[in-house]
């Protein structure tokens, strides 16, 4: 199996009609909650982690009628997040739940907004330090930004005009002065409208720019590794993903559409197989899945390929679910009344080309290094040998994901492995001798011997051999070693031949 892979869904129970899904660490214990807004219950449902990758049962918390968006920030400066909810109703609400510090919520406070308020995002707009929030009002054609106080309270709405029907929005910084922008969909002028910042927490006059039709939810992301945001947007009757990239002033140019799966509403980013590049998740609502378009790295986009969810997925959150370094997804299913949580188990193809290695010193043997390929953190890479002989041998590779073990890739490669180790030669012991012949003397002397890391004969020769004619003085003896496998090593002594000297 290959990447993008999940595991089959595990489904939670939420509310009536849960239309969007965050994550965020609710109860301080490094592990990302779920939450959810239940559009026909006036609720949202709150469902710790359990540390590994599972959830415990919903807790709901009362909320304005038919609530929509929803965003998780620390709005009161006391380090956990706490969440606001866009209510789509008349006249419209924003509700704040401030943290308990434990990952329960204090009840609700409401705040004004405009008609049938529908997409939420929070940032800091005035670059305070606190954030605030913005939110799309639905019949008012406007966006309202709220500002937040730092005790969990906000100020009285200021309001934008955008496009028609606004709906999902968005934050980021797209002419990088350091203050968050804006980004969000009109509905019904199959248009997004982007209002940069003045670097004061007010915004300029609106740029639209043209995407599909029946445009539904947007994000920002860095597509082209630029260091530049740039915009998707899903388009739910073209079954296509908008990708506006962004010029750096705050300008994007024309889209370009990808083909998605069959009804893309709800959409994420993240790096799911592990490369080091953005890809996009969206929900496919019409055939129950949600489906995954790896990126290029280029701001361009493969296939969908497809994840089954519960009935009718609406909205996408990822995240790090179990805590093993890999992007995870959950899914809010408007029909079914579930949360659908799908762990990443990708396991990339292994390249496992043939190796040519040399010994481990002092052995006749060498090590198998594992194959080297981008996988995911959650994968495990053995080797049916680690290390193998000198001469050639088949290795098989395999990777198996820590997740789901029976998503495994393997390869089999041929590892030779050659002695480029010398041996070492022994006994190299300097000879003195006497003799009466002025010239010299024949001198016979003790070989040395060899010791090598791999068996097998060696060979052993020295100039001048012994038993050769060694003159008076002292003569350098040169002696060779040479192993089976060619290696060899060099060594010398000296046989020093002086007159007999008589007492």
């Amino acid at each position: 199996m290959v990447c993008p892979y999940f595991t089959t869904q595990i489904t939670y129970e939420v509310g009536t009609a849960p239309l969007t899904i965050l994550s965020a660490d609710f109860n301080g214990d490094g592990f990302l909650d779920l939450a959810n807004t239940n559009n026909s219950d006036a609720s949202i449902s709150v469902l710790l982690n359990n540390q590994d990758g599972t959830f415990s049962p919903q807790t709901t918390y009362a909320v304005g009628n038919n609530p929509n968006g929803i965003t998780a920030a620390d709005f009161n400066g006391d380090g956990f997040n706490d969440l606001a909810v866009a209510n789509l109703e008349m006249p419209g609400t924003v509700s704040v739940l401030l943290n308990n510090q434990d990952g329960t919520f204090s009840p609700q406070t409401t705040f004004a907004v405009g008609n049938n308020p529908s997409g939420i995002t929070s940032a800091d707009f005035n670059g305070d330090g606190i954030i605030d929030l913005a939110v799309t009002n639905f019949l008012d054609s406007t966006v309202s930004i709220l500002l937040g106080n730092g005790d969990g309270t906000f100020q009285a709405q200021t309001t934008y005009a955008v496009g028609d029907n606004p709906t999902s929005i968005t934050s980021g910084d797209f002419n990088s002065d350091g203050f968050p922008d804006l980004a969000l969909v009109n509905s019904f002028d199959d248009t997004i409208s982007v209002l940069l910042n003045n670097q004061d927490g007010t915004f300029g006059t609106q740029i639209t720019y043209d995407v599909g039709t029946d445009a539904q939810c947007i994000l920002a992301a860095d597509f082209t590794n630029n260091a530049i945001l740039d915009l998707a947007v899903t388009n739910f009757l073209d079954n296509t993903v908008s990708i506006l990239l962004g010029n750096g002033d705050g300008t994007f140019q024309a889209q370009t559409a990808f083909a998605t799966s069959t009804g893309p509403n709800g959409i994420t980013s993240g790096d799911f197989n592990c490369d080091g590049i953005l890809d996009l998740a969206t929900t496919a609502s019409l055939v129950n899945s949600a489906s995954i378009l790896l990126g290029n790295g280029d701001g361009t986009f493969g296939s969908p390929t497809n994840f089954a969810t519960d009935n009718t997925p609406n909205a996408l959150t990822a995240g790090d679910f179990n805590n093993n370094h890999t992007l995870d997804l959950a899914s809010a299913n408007l029909d079914s009344e579930t949360l659908s949580v799908l762990l990443n188990a990708c396991v990339n193809p292994l390249t496992c080309p043939d190796l040519t290695l040399t010994n481990d010193p002092g052995t006749c043997v060498g090590t198998v290094p594992l194959p080297t390929t981008n996988q995911c953190p959650n994968v495990t890479i053995t080797c049916d040998v680690t290390v193998v002989p000198v001469g050639s041998t088949l290795v098989t590779c395999t990777a198996t994901s820590d997740v789901d073990t029976t998503n495994i890739e393997s390869c089999t490669f041929t590892v030779t492995v050659r002695d480029t180790e010398p041996p070492s030669l022994l006994g190299l012991n300097d000879v003195d001798v006497e003799t009466n012949n002025p010239m010299g003397t024949i001198v016979n002397y003790l070989d040395p011997t060899a010791v090598d890391n791999c068996p097998g004969k060696i060979t052993i020769s020295c100039t001048p051999f012994s038993g050769s004619f060694f003159p008076i003085g002292t003569t350098l003896v040169t002696c060779t070693a040479t192993d089976n496998n060619g290696n060899s090593a060099t060594g010398t002594f000296s046989v020093t031949v002086v007159p007999f000297q008589e007492e």
